[in-house]
């Protein structure tokens, strides 16, 4: 047995239908023209390994290859494969895990305004 035809999963993806379950959730991530210099903020609203859905002021045009950055997860490329109403549909060129994109990431330094301050301030010295 092979394995899915790539020209029937892009036609199933222009037609809305879906071959993976999916994660809904509310994450912010940067989204660009790959090769280019702007970045635009989306909403990510639906993760699936393969895939995603944001919501976007920006008009993008179906067949654009994208950089995707999400927390916890290096840069992704992907393409548009849909567009509407204020919404884009991305095919990600690797697979994801939406779960370590779900997971909290910790800080890796302290901000400045959170570090204690040291309890014995010096004084004078004479002589």
């Amino acid at each position: 047995m092979t394995g899915p035809n790539p020209d029937d999963l892009e036609s199933a993806a222009s037609r809305g239908l879906r071959s993976e379950s999916r994660d809904s959730l509310f994450l912010l991530a940067q989204v660009g023209v790959l090769g280019g210099v702007a970045q635009e903020t989306v909403r990510v609203r639906n993760l699936s390994p393969s895939g995603m859905m944001a919501e976007t002021l920006v008009l993008f045009v179906v067949g654009t290859q994208v950089r995707v950055e999400m927390r916890g997860i290096d840069p992704l490329s992907g393409r548009v494969v849909w567009v509407t109403d204020g919404r884009i549909g991305i095919s990600l060129d690797t697979e994801v895990d939406p779960k370590r994109v779900r997971r909290e990431q910790k800080p890796s330094v302290t901000p400045p305004y959170l570090r204690q301050v040291a309890a014995r301030r010096p004084g004078l010295k004479i002589g």
